[in-house]
């Protein structure tokens, strides 16, 4: 009986020390993502990580996230920085910003240092003619593609009715490219991103303890923890590898032709909506610092992110949209924080060399308006 007791007591102890430790190793998500194990949290991982999965686009940025450090990030609507009403306000020039990271504001800790804030008090002390006020939308997306854009304008910007839309893109594609198997449909890098959801409740006395809830997390659920990784392992074929040219996949870094190309596809597509939604367009290439893509190995990357920027140009001409240079001097080079976001100061430094190009295609007749009322007619 003795024994029985010391081993009990035993027991006890090791539980408590691995409970302690526990504690201590749960992070500030680790925390949330316990929570939402045990199911007492209402919303799955929303402040626990930036982006969480939605149907038909992929994923968002999760609503109300909250960086740890940096403070609130999101809104409740699912986008950086504040809430724009749905419906339009007499008066009120509507601006929504389109892109990857760049657009985002990854360099920044704060949603009113993003460039798409910064143009939106730039435009508000230079209002054009028949505005009493200025509202941008930041529709930026981490790690957002063509794809991403496309659909987030389609199944959810569209509905805002935008007076103008910033497009800013060529970069995440370009990656995409120098992967093996390229597809369109970006197959070929890109998996679904899984939320995470609570435990079923006959199991969620697991959770209860905290170093296993510490296991649990970080073994089975890493990927919703720490961000929802979604890119396939590089030289992974695609669960559907219908894109063969002639018969054969395309091996790595293979130039494909416009009429194959997924950006080609995509922003022509966009453009065109967004016309016949009777908004302008102004176009943005990616941009990088000099030099940087060169020292880091990606020549091959680089030649499609400029290739990108000649579709953007061909396409301004095409559809008499607005095209916005962006020469990497336009930006201060001690104001990259890396190979292509920007501090505080490059911020507004982007959103100061863009702000003219807005201006100047708001006076510029709406093209799908003719298309609308023929339309209608």
């Amino acid at each position: 009986m003795k024994k029985i007791i010391f081993a009990l007591i035993l027991a006890g102890l090791v539980g408590l020390i691995v409970e302690l430790a526990g504690a201590r190793l749960l992070t500030p998500s680790c925390k949330v993502g316990r929570r939402i194990l045990l199911g007492k949290e209402n919303v799955q991982l929303v402040r626990a990580q930036n982006t969480i999965g939605q149907a038909y686009l992929l994923y968002i940025c999760a609503p109300n996230y909250s960086h740890p450090k940096n403070g609130p990030q999101h809104n409740a609507d699912g986008y950086r920085g504040k809430a724009v009403p749905l419906d339009r306000r007499p008066g009120v020039l509507r601006v929504l910003c389109l892109g990857g990271s760049t657009t985002y504001g990854y360099g920044v800790p704060l949603p009113s240092q993003s460039y798409p804030a910064a143009l939106e008090e730039l435009l508000r002390e230079k209002l054009p003619a028949g505005y009493t006020d200025v509202e941008v939308i930041n529709g930026g997306l981490p790690y957002a593609t063509s794809a991403e854009i496309l659909t987030h304008y389609h199944f959810k910007y569209h509905y805002y009715r935008p007076d103008i839309v910033v497009i800013n893109e060529g970069g995440n594609d370009a990656q995409g490219y120098t992967l093996p198997y390229y597809h369109p449909d970006n197959s070929n890098w890109r998996r679904p991103m899984v939320n995470l959801n609570p435990l079923p409740k006959r199991l969620r006395w697991l959770a209860k303890s905290r170093f296993m809830s510490y296991v649990m997390l970080n073994i089975f659920y890493a990927d919703q923890l720490h961000g929802g990784q979604f890119s396939l392992s590089e030289g992974e074929i695609p669960p559907a590898p219908w894109f063969k040219p002639q018969g054969k996949l395309l091996p790595d870094s293979v130039t494909v032709p416009y009429d194959q190309l997924s950006f080609y596809h995509n922003m022509e597509t966009l453009i065109r909506e967004v016309l016949f939604d009777g908004a302008r367009v102004v176009l943005v290439p990616f941009r990088t610092p000099p030099g940087v893509y060169e020292k880091l190995g990606k020549e091959y990357e680089l030649s499609q992110i400029l290739r990108h920027e000649q579709i953007f140009r061909d396409f301004s001409q095409k559809y008499k949209v607005g095209f916005a240079p962006f020469p990497a001097e336009a930006i201060t080079f001690s104001n990259w924080v890396d190979h292509c976001h920007l501090n505080v100061e490059g911020e507004r430094q982007k959103a100061g060399h863009i702000a003219p190009y807005v201006i100047s295609a708001l006076a510029a007749p709406a093209a799908g308006q003719p298309r609308k009322q023929d339309l209608a007619k």
